[in-house]
């Protein structure tokens, strides 16, 4: 299993960059989709921060409900080439907890907004017999992580949870969002509070 202990991130710089996340990133323009190349790198590399300090803070409790994983896979972007920023930045960063695996390519099917594919991504390499730990770093209606789960299911791979680092709701009635969001934002968050899965 390819996960660090506890302490391994001492002296990373994901310890303050939770308030600093939510001051910058700019939720009307996507991180990724920036046209300038440094706020690309700048704002994924407080995502990777941020999925760094949750792995660290929980990663034993999530391989101890869900089962140690043998990889991570980051969900591919559809619309930028391999690596993505959030990999580029893991890379940087984070390589000792986190060392993601370029498994999946994107395939021929359209994913849409709420419409997952069974061919939207396809695997890379024979990859069967494997356990992975999924991870998207926006989950807006789940249609890149459902396309990428089949993908790797469907070669073969046990995939052991799917971990998203942001979730994009917009709060909206005629979705019910708006409910969600009142209640989602109402909860005080802490990196050390127990997650709400584990048992």
């Amino acid at each position: 299993v390819r996960r660090a202990r506890a302490g391994d991130l001492s002296g990373k710089p994901h310890r303050g960059w939770s308030a600093r996340a939510r001051r910058s990133i700019n939720a009307t323009e996507p991180y990724k989709e920036s046209p300038d190349p440094l706020i690309q790198l700048d704002q994924s590399r407080i995502v990777a921060g941020i999925l760094a300090r949750y792995l660290d803070e929980h990663g034993e409790a999530l391989a101890e409900d869900f089962g140690d994983w043998d990889e991570v896979v980051v969900v591919p972007s559809t619309k930028n080439p391999y690596p993505s920023a959030l990999v580029r930045a893991l890379a940087k960063d984070y390589s000792s907890l986190i060392d993601p695996v370029d498994w999946l390519i994107l395939g021929t099917g359209a994913m849409r907004f709420n419409q997952a594919s069974e061919s939207g991504f396809v695997p890379a390499a024979d990859i069967g017999g494997t356990s992975a730990l999924l991870i998207d770093d926006t989950f807006t209606t789940g249609a890149r992580m459902h396309s990428a789960a089949h993908a790797l299911q469907s070669a073969g791979v046990q995939v052991i949870a799917g971990l998203v680092v942001a979730r994009k709701i917009n709060p909206d009635p005629k979705y019910f969002t708006d409910e969600l969001w009142d209640r989602q934002s109402a909860i005080p968050f802490a990196f050390t509070d127990r997650p709400w899965w584990a048992t």
